[in-house]
């Protein structure tokens, strides 16, 4: 027998969706660094050039994760759905770090306070526990 179908809620696609716009974005700079190293050859130091290229290599692989977090957002995946509330935690602990020890950016401290838990809420909406509980099995299936 198999599972009812439950369609993918709005805020799963949502954050789905910008999960991938991150993804691209950090591949994109992955790239770019990438590139600059590549073209320095004989402007910088080795520690300039090193300092350019572990960083475009991190921020390349993470891309690629955030890619494949939110393919798995996107097919209900459990382990999807943990990655991106762990992550969103340690940005809430962070911000509110951030914002009692720093005066001038205590603004921006609390918005991304407030935007992880928006975050979460829409991870652990009654609809996205269904549709996580689920394996999400989805009515209208993607080829995500």
């Amino acid at each position: 027998m198999s599972a009812t179908p439950v369609k993918r809620p709005g805020g799963v696609t949502l954050l789905g969706v910008l999960v991938i716009i991150s993804g691209i974005l950090y591949v994109i700079a992955g790239i770019i660094a990438l590139i600059a190293y590549a073209g320095s050859s004989g402007d910088l130091t080795s520690n300039q050039r090193t300092f350019i290229l572990v960083p475009g290599i991190a921020v390349l692989l993470f891309g690629i994760i955030e890619l494949a977090v939110a393919r798995g957002l996107f097919r209900g995946s459990n382990g999807a759905r943990i990655i991106v509330a762990v992550v969103n935690v340690l940005t809430i602990v962070s911000g509110l770090i951030a914002a009692f020890q720093s005066g001038n950016q205590r603004g921006t401290s609390f918005g991304q306070v407030v935007i992880a838990i928006i975050v979460l809420a829409l991870l652990y909406s009654p609809k996205a526990n269904e549709f996580f509980s689920r394996g999400g099995t989805s009515a209208n299936p993607t080829t995500y």
